[in-house]
């Protein structure tokens, strides 16, 4: 069979090489590149959220490929400090990305001007920290997307990757609040379909991830266990799975005082498990 004798880039009769050239010579790398690329938006991934170093540690050596950083995730997660930050960077025993959520107290998701400063400031003290991306969302006392806020947001943010939050879940029309999401420039949507799990909200998940058509990745959450993650992903087709991956641990104090410090039981913290987050780093890893 006749085959064409390979030659180096096409060259102008002064030696310099052609466009037509170029592109031949560099389309193997480029080829190889966008493949990784697309595997890279397309492959199964797990974030954990965590609200102490020790969960932070625990996740990273479960397997978990991105950090959801916060404080008390016991009221859903509120604004981690500048030193847990820096302190988990500095401790986790491989590199992966951190992004902070931005809530500065419990309650409705809709912000007062003097909350926004607080928001505002405090996103530019974990940008300045290390933060590697932001996970925020605002709703109007309507109950629609505070447009105004979350675009100040995202310029606040020097245009770090952000997370639209499960503020989404309280949307009247999810499929309206998605377009709205990606207008405003947000990388991903977490969400449990807007009902109490991910599971429940199954269908509401994979009828986004049908509408996104690829522009945003819409990333489960909201009772995500082992058990269960392969089902959500199987029934949603979504990409991305969010957990905490919690385990009580108790503490034994031989006094007791009557003294608390809050509405709980002060011997308790809630820290993410390393075996349940290989056991659903794996489970993602099979879809």
């Amino acid at each position: 069979m006749y085959r064409r004798k390979r030659r180096g880039p096409r060259t102008l009769p002064c030696g310099t090489p052609t466009v037509i050239g170029c592109v031949e010579e560099f389309a193997p790398f480029v080829y190889t590149y966008w493949l990784l690329l697309l595997r890279r938006m397309t492959e199964t991934q797990l974030e954990v959220c965590v609200d102490s170093l020790d969960s932070a540690i625990a996740a990273v050596d479960g397997g978990a490929d991105r950090l959801e950083l916060c404080s008390a995730l016991s009221e859903g997660g509120l604004t981690p400090t500048p030193g847990l930050l820096a302190a988990v960077k500095k401790h986790i025993s491989r590199p992966v990305d951190v992004f902070c959520i931005v809530r500065p107290r419990a309650g409705p998701m809709v912000y007062s001007e003097g909350e926004v400063e607080v928001i505002l400031k405090d996103a530019e003290i974990l940008k300045n920290t290390g933060a590697d991306g932001f996970v925020f969302g605002a709703l109007n006392a309507d109950g629609l997307i505070d447009k105004k806020l979350c675009k100040q947001f995202r310029e606040a943010t020097c245009d770090l990757p952000c997370t639209f939050h499960r503020a989404f879940d309280f949307l009247p029309d999810p499929l309206s609040g998605l377009e709205t999401v990606i207008e405003l420039g947000y990388q991903r949507i977490l969400t449990s379909g807007g009902k109490a799990t991910a599971l429940e909200g199954s269908d509401v998940l994979a009828s986004l991830v049908t509408a996104a058509r690829g522009r945003i990745v819409i990333m489960a959450g909201a009772g995500v266990k082992s058990n269960n993650v392969a089902n959500i992903i199987a029934l949603t087709g979504v990409t991305q799975c969010h957990a905490s991956a919690r385990v009580c641990r108790e503490f034994k104090f031989e006094w007791t005082t009557g003294a608390k410090m809050g509405s709980g039981n002060d011997n308790v913290v809630w820290v993410a498990c390393p075996e349940e987050v290989s056991a659903l780093k794996k489970a993602v890893g099979e879809n």
